[in-house]
């Protein structure tokens, strides 16, 4: 097989998914009671991850279209130039997120808890007002901040959840998605299946069935 056909790092997973669905068909499970166990569901998992190159060269055709499409899918979308300040202060948020309402919550303790204490101890209530009252200010601050910090943390998981989409195969019924489809059923029937069976077959082959 073509280096440019191998399977690329970032499509490992939807193999892995595909072998696991296989796994988990019940042809599989009958073909595995049908053996008595010969080998388990652990074992064939094992051997299909080993003939990974071997099982993906079945469905070279599919694959290469459906990279084809998502190279000028990503060509399409617009790209948003870094910003070195944007990223510092995307690192800058999260720390100040968790610091500042721990501290603002810790100070609006000890100011309460001095305000209270000197006012029932009958002190000049002028310096204890003033306690309390910086008190109740730290503890709407640390309300405000907390409420800042949890907005910042839902934005930040919508957009790593729309970048992680990014280069996925799309929204169903786009090209992408059905070349993405036909690669996978392809894969499927020509590569996962037939090898799973294969060795269910003659558990003691050691040789990949199909060639590079």
């Amino acid at each position: 097989m073509h280096d440019a056909d191998r399977l690329r790092a970032q499509d490992a997973p939807d193999f892995e998914h595909l072998l696991d669905r296989a796994l988990r068909s019940e042809e599989i499970r009958e073909a595995v009671r049908r053996t008595d166990g010969a080998l388990n569901v652990e074992q064939l998992r094992t051997r299909a991850l080993q003939a990974r190159a071997a099982l993906v060269a079945t469905a070279v055709p599919e694959y290469r279209d459906y990279l084809q499409l998502r190279a000028a899918a990503a060509e399409a979308r617009p790209s948003s130039p870094a910003v070195p300040a944007t990223a510092a202060a995307s690192g800058l948020l999260p720390a100040l997120g968790v610091l500042v309402p721990a501290l603002s919550a810790t100070a609006a303790v000890l100011f309460l808890v001095l305000g209270l204490g000197l006012r029932a101890l009958g002190l000049p209530s002028g310096f204890a007002d003033e306690l309390v009252d910086a008190g109740l200010t730290a503890a709407g601050v640390a309300v405000a901040t907390t409420s800042a910090g949890l907005l910042w943390m839902l934005i930040a998981a919508a957009r790593n959840r729309s970048a992680a989409g990014a280069d996925g195969p799309g929204e169903a019924g786009t090209p992408l998605a059905e070349a993405y489809e036909a690669w996978q059923q392809a894969l499927l029937e020509r590569g996962v299946l037939p090898f799973l069976l294969g060795l269910l077959d003659d558990p003691g082959r050691t040789r990949e069935p199909f060639g590079d």
